[in-house]
C-alpha cells in the first residue's frame, strides 16, 4: 500500500502551532487562490467558474484581496462575475403602470413573484472555488489520520503537539471504527487537552490581585489558544458548528 502524501504533510505539520489539519488546509486554500490569481487567472475555465459562482463567497473574497500584486487579477476575474449578473439583472420584465390595487405587475406574464424569482436567478449556481477546495482537503486530511492512528511515527508527531481542534477530533473519531485505535487516539487528544486547561488554570490564578505581581509564562496566550482549540482556525469553519 502506497503511504498517501497527506500522511507525511500531516507528520511535517503537526510540530507548528494550532490545529494540524486546520494548518493544512489554510495551507492548501491559500496555495489555491494563489495559484488562481498569478497562473489561472486568464483561463475560460476560471471565467465561467466566477460567473456561475457570483464570485468567491465572503470570506474567501476577502481573503482574495490580501494577495501584493492581485488586483489586476481580481478585476479580471470579477469583470466577469459582473457580466454574469448584469446580463440576468437586465433580462428583468419591463414594470407595467401601478394597478389600482397598489400593486405593481410586469408584463410577459410575471406577477408579485419577479422580485423573488430575480433574487434566485442571482443565487450562487455552485459553491465557492475556495470552499470546494478546502472540504476536500479537509476530508483527505482527516480521512489519513483516521487510517493512520495506529502508527507509530504519525503517533509521536501528535504527542508533541498542540492536538487537533474539537471540530477535526470529532470528525476523526467518526471515521475510526477499532476500539482500540480509538482510545489512543481519545487518550492523546485529552493528554493535550490536560495541559491546556492547565495553563487557563494558572492564567487565570495570576489574573488573581494576590499574583498580579508574577510574570506570566507560557501561559499568557491559554485564553486565546482555548478559543482556537475549540472553535477552529479562523476561516476554516463557517458560522454554524453543526456543519463541524
Amino acid at each position: 500500500m502506497v503511504t498517501p502524501l497527506g500522511y507525511f504533510d500531516l507528520v511535517e505539520t503537526f510540530p507548528k502551532p494550532g490545529c494540524v489539519v486546520c494548518n493544512l488546509v489554510l495551507r492548501d486554500v491559500d496555495h489555491f487562490l494563489d495559484l488562481l490569481l498569478y497562473e489561472r487567472v486568464n483561463e475560460p475555465d476560471s471565467h465561467r467558474a466566477f460567473r456561475a459562482r457570483r464570485g468567491l463567497c465572503n470570506e474567501h473574497a476577502w481573503q482574495l484581496t490580501r494577495y501584493k500584486g492581485g488586483a489586476l487579477g481580481i478585476a479580471i476575474l470579477y469583470n466577469a462575475t459582473l457580466d454574469e449578473v448584469l446580463n440576468i439583472v437586465e433580462q428583468v420584465p419591463v414594470a407595467m403602470p401601478t394597478a389600482p390595487s397598489g400593486i405593481r405587475r410586469f408584463r410577459n406574464g410575471g406577477a408579485d413573484s419577479a422580485g423573488p424569482a430575480l433574487a434566485e436567478r442571482l443565487e450562487p449556481a455552485m459553491p465557492c472555488l475556495a470552499c470546494e477546495l478546502r472540504n476536500g482537503s479537509e476530508r483527505s486530511y482527516v480521512r489519513v489520520l483516521s487510517e493512520y492512528v495506529d502508527d507509530t511515527q504519525l503517533q509521536d508527531a501528535y504527542r508533541a503537539s498542540e492536538g487537533l481542534c474539537l471540530p477535526h477530533f470529532r470528525q476523526v473519531l467518526r471515521l475510526v471504527t477499532n476500539p482500540e485505535q480509538l482510545q489512543l487516539f481519545a487518550n492523546i487528544q485529552a493528554t493535550i487537552w490536560r495541559k491546556l486547561k492547565a495553563d487557563l488554570n494558572e492564567f487565570i490564578e495570576k489574573n488573581d490581585h494576590r499574583r498580579a505581581h508574577e510574570p506570566m509564562g507560557a501561559e499568557g496566550d491559554s485564553w486565546q489558544r482555548a478559543v482556537r482549540r475549540m472553535a477552529g482556525e479562523k476561516g476554516v469553519f463557517g458560522s454554524d458548528p453543526r456543519s463541524a
